[in-house]
């Protein structure tokens, strides 16, 4: 899955520093942020703000993961404007600006219908690869990863953490790879509009390296995803449907206090 040239993602500015208790003058990197225009079948949806790259994917994964339409015929990228088109399509009444900070529309289309399991050990086989350049060199940027069985198969990097999903969604989509054997990988956290995206594309297990939230883990456990929040080196949160990870016992699925 290849993006736009590195250099149309980050941009150098001058600042001043403390370092080692002096003020200095130096240049770091920062991450590009613009702003792009969606449209559905030549019908405007909103305005996007995102990293200038891997934009036909993120319209594919926008209306899939927004559950605006069952399929996607083509996206055409033309300067700030994404055309996506798609059959199966339902526009909106209502718009919603999610805590995830992006664009939602926040329609539900599905319960989750995959078999897929997992073992215990490829949770940290999927946060070890949520590592992204940009993030290093600027601070500011989120990271997506979707693997079928132990494969990588898709990656994003974006100022946004819902366009990481969306652009690793729409990847799949384009590719004709089947989402129900997917599994999600997030830096970013995962409130009920991140969930939604996932199940809107039929993705059945989200693993990410931040917290949840209320209506993250109600939306998961209606919906049938499961939900594995706040990994770090030796440790991590099951919070909706354990039965998808094998090698876990009662007491560790449930998150401790």
């Amino acid at each position: 899955m290849k993006g736009e040239p590195k250099e149309t993602l980050l941009s150098t500015h001058d600042c001043l520093c403390l370092q080692s208790g002096h003020m200095v003058k130096r240049s770091e990197w920062v991450c590009v942020e613009k702003v792009f225009h969606l449209s559905l079948n030549e019908t405007a949806i909103g305005n996007i703000v995102a990293s200038p790259s891997q934009l036909k994917e993120l319209g594919a994964g926008f209306v899939i993961s927004e559950g605006l339409a069952e399929y996607v015929d083509n996206v055409v990228v033309d300067g700030d404007q994404v055309k996506v088109y798609a059959g199966g399509t339902d526009h909106p009444k209502e718009l919603v600006t999610g805590s995830s900070g992006g664009l939602s529309f926040r329609k539900i289309f599905n319960k989750i219908n995959s078999n897929l399991m997992i073992d215990r050990e490829d949770i940290f086989m999927v946060i070890a690869e949520i590592v992204s350049e940009l993030w290093e060199k600027t601070g500011g940027a989120h990271c997506s990863v979707l693997f079928s069985g132990k494969e990588l198969i898709a990656k994003s990097s974006d100022v946004g953490r819902h366009n990481t999903v969306d652009k690793v969604i729409g990847y799949c989509i384009l590719n004709k790879i089947d989402l129900s054997g997917c599994v999600l990988g997030c830096t970013g956290r995962q409130p009920a509009g991140m969930i939604s995206k996932a199940v809107n594309a039929g993705i059945p297990i989200i693993i990410s390296k931040a917290a949840t939230t209320d209506e993250g883990i109600r939306l998961a456990e209606a919906s049938g995803l499961t939900l594995v929040c706040r990994v770090k080196e030796d440790r991590f949160c099951v919070y909706t449907h354990p039965e998808r990870i094998r090698g876990l016992t009662e007491e560790e699925s449930l998150p401790s206090l």
